[in-house]
């Protein structure tokens, strides 16, 4: 889901002629897109002077304190439809500490209304006129999707300002992260250096830092696995299945000395002494520098405010820059990592965003209503202190930041990355190969984690990709498995009670791999039975109509995929290309299989044909090419290239691990933010940034400098090409595979 740019002169026409009840619902609309469920509605007569709440997690008996006001009054009435909510709001029976208060007109000199708004009823006004508004729309993808849908008929009557939402690039553009994602990724095709290693290696010593051998306290490997994912939690998929083997290592005897004691008795591990002196030194200097850089935060505040400051006021304000650095690091680590090390001079520390993060820092704290707006603005002129010109302390903790803001990219888990990512996934549009549907039919007796193409498949649907079975892939799936049920009934049940494991290993036929795979474990299943998971035997054998119908049936179901017919899939494909292209690979193919050949020939086709039917080449929102073939298949790359070549050298296969590391096992934003937040400010997290090499830190900078170079459109146009070389790379090495 990408934001398709509102300009001025549509949100013009469409915004100040409201009347109150409309802006209201649109209000209503937009508020739930950015906060989610915390924000609630309310309206009718008995709604206590506000049109909604923020539901946060409170203290039993504790009531909500910040409620939205959704307004058209015009400017000379502002300041008494403020005050009469609050009081409307206090008469009913609540206690406001923060108001939101939407407008659709233009609002200036907003700071001494919330002065005046504080001073007289000690409530933090946040104002969201129309130019804040018009930045949300444009920013944010639920909002910006719940305003055209809102505005939907209004903008077909307004056809020329319609056209102004297209061709605009989207948010992932403006900001360099992606492009230096993408970059960065394209160069390190192979193995990482073991950074994985290096980061569950600290994380494992962080577990065990209270660990003492002496007093017989031990940590099991599954309290390790638990400490970590709490930390963690969003790392878990990449990091946890190397635990076992991390923990076999370190507790090897090294040249270095002992790192981890295995209690082998008990199956329990801890730290010696010397690990965890160590440990302890380093997290007290880190503690102090962190201690330094607050210190120094409360200096500028004292040297910024107007008069003197409480003790109170120091630390709510300290508090308040602290948490919105850490913020800022979360949305924009890459942004501050790269005018922090000099990389880009031409980068600026965006205003709006500093305010929105310290929106969102007073919005959580349960102090906000003893945060007065002259503190807030001094807050403000800190954190421009701190970006523009840290001192060397400052500069010190600031690289700890940027280290493991940075380190986050590396392992996929940057906000903005899975955003982008989940974007994108929403509009693939996937002609999924039969290699991949055989061995989903496979997996079936496996738990529902270890399920990788259905994971895949199914995490691709979620997010909005459309999945695509045609029918030369049935045709193909179909003959295989009657292939399969041969085989099985004439070498392998006849020999059943004899065969081994590992003779089963050899089985070049991975549904009968997965059947026995089953019995071995004890699971008593009939080969009908198991067939029968997937259509009827009898129609199987009988190669009937019947049985090609329930396989479309089951698979359409299962994943949630789109049926095209080979009539469908064929029409405006060149099938004298087909036809040449299928003669070349009957020639590869030891059996000279030409049904085969002539459908790996026609999906080939049939994806350029795709993009082209939905005009993708033409579409720079930097998501690349949407349509593609879903499969491990490479036979037939090598006869392909002149025609790759004449299609714009963009090839026509995706490679399921991209689809599978970059978005099926992605987490959700949300939570990768939730984990991104709570782990930044803790020693650990300070610590996980220092396993970053220089060289790695520098590659992933470099891509800033370049994208700092190029305009907005060129940069949509080159992050396109990236992701597309990213979708079907070969050679690159992913920690998941298909």
């Amino acid at each position: 889901m990408s934001v398709q740019h509102v300009d001025d002169i549509l949100f013009g026409y469409l915004i100040p002629n409201l009347s109150g009840a409309r802006f209201e619902a649109l209000a209503k609309v937009l508020f739930a897109a950015e906060i989610g469920e915390g924000f609630v509605p309310l309206g009718g007569m008995h709604d206590g002077g506000a049109d909604g709440f923020l539901d946060v997690p409170v203290a039993e008996g504790k009531k909500p304190g910040t409620f939205f006001q959704f307004s058209v009054t015009d400017q000379s009435r502002v300041k008494t439809k403020i005050r009469q909510t609050i009081e409307a709001l206090r008469n009913a029976g609540r206690a406001p500490k923060q108001l939101v208060y939407a407008t659709n007109i233009s609002l200036p000199k907003q700071d001494v209304i919330r002065e005046k708004v504080f001073d007289d009823y000690e409530v933090l006004l946040i104002v969201k006129d129309a130019e804040k508004l018009k930045q949300l729309v444009n920013s944010e993808p639920r909002a910006n999707e719940a305003f055209l849908e809102f505005f939907a008929a209004d903008i077909m009557a307004v056809k020329h300002s319609a056209e102004n939402l297209r061709g605009s690039v989207n948010q992932f553009v403006r900001d360099p992260t992606v492009f230096a994602f993408l970059d960065y990724e394209l160069k390190d095709r192979f193995a990482r250096d073991h950074l994985e290693d290096r980061i569950l290696d600290s994380l494992i010593y962080w577990a065990l830092r209270e660990t003492d051998p002496v007093v017989g306290k031990y940590l099991s490997r599954e309290e390790i696995a638990e400490a970590i994912n709490a930390v963690f939690p969003t790392a878990t998929s990449v990091l946890a299945p190397k635990l076992s083997a991390r923990l076999t290592e370190l507790s090897k005897k090294s040249m270095d000395g002992e790192r981890v004691r295995h209690h082998k008795s008990k199956d329990s591990y801890c730290l010696p002494f010397i690990m965890r002196k160590q440990l302890a030194e380093r997290a007290l200097a880190e503690s102090r520098l962190q201690d330094d850089f607050i210190d120094s935060i409360k200096c500028r505040l004292r040297a910024q405010a107007k008069q003197s400051l409480s003790e109170d006021s120091e630390r709510l304000g300290a508090s308040l820059v602290f948490d919105s650095v850490h913020d800022y690091f979360v949305e924009q680590g890459l942004v501050l990592a790269a005018y922090l090390e000099n990389k880009v001079s031409v980068l600026s520390i965006s205003d709006q965003i500093v305010e929105q993060q310290v929106e969102r820092v007073l919005a959580k704290s349960p102090d906000k209503d003893r945060v007065s707006p002259m503190l807030i603005e001094d807050g403000l002129n800190v954190l421009r202190g701190v970006f523009y010109a840290p001192s060397d302390v400052e500069r010190l903790y600031l690289g700890y930041l940027s280290r493991t803001a940075l380190l986050f990219m590396t392992l996929q888990k940057a906000p903005k990355m899975v955003e982008y990512f989940n974007q994108m996934g929403g509009n693939f549009r996937l002609l999924i190969g039969s290699d991949m549907l055989v061995k989903a039919m496979s997996e079936q007796q496996l738990p529902p984690e270890r399920r990788q193409v259905e994971i895949l498949l199914k995490a691709g649907r979620e997010l909005g990709a459309k999945l695509v079975l045609t029918e030369p892939v049935v045709d193909e799936v179909f003959t295989h498995l009657h292939a399969v049920d041969l085989e099985y009934r004439n070498h392998y049940l006849p020999n059943e009670a004899y065969l081994s494991a590992r003779e089963v290993s050899e089985c070049d036929r991975i549904l009968i791999r997965a059947y026995y795979y089953t019995r071995f474990e004890g699971k008593k299943v009939a080969w009908d039975k198991f067939i029968n998971q997937f259509l009827d035997p009898m129609a199987l054998r009988s190669k009937s109509e019947k049985g090609r119908r329930e396989l479309v049936a089951l698979l359409v179901q299962r994943f949630g995929m789109d049926y095209l017919s080979r009539e469908d899939i064929s029409s405006g494909v060149n099938q004298d290309e087909v036809n040449n292209l299928a003669e070349k690979l009957v020639e590869t193919r030891a059996a000279k299989n030409q049904e085969l050949s002539y459908n790996d020939a026609l999906m080939v086709h049939a994806v350029y044909r795709q993009r082209k039917l939905h005009g993708e080449q033409a579409i720079y929102d930097g998501f690349g090419y949407r349509s593609w073939w879903l499969t491990k298949e490479t036979r037939v790359l090598s006869h392909t290239v002149p025609l790759v070549i004449k299609e714009g050298g963009v090839p026509y296969i995706m490679r399921p691990e991209f689809l599978l590391n970059f978005i099926a096992l992605a987490p959700k934003a949300a939570h990768v933010r939730k984990s991104f937040r709570d782990l930044l400010p803790t020693t650990v997290g300070l610590q996980l940034g220092q396993h970053l090499k220089p060289e790695v830190m520098h590659q992933l900078l470099s891509g800033t400098a370049e994208w700092a170079s190029l305009s907005p459109e060129r940069v949509a146009v080159m992050i396109g090409e990236k992701v597309n070389r990213l979708k079907h790379d070969r050679l690159k090495q992913y920690v998941a595979k298909v």
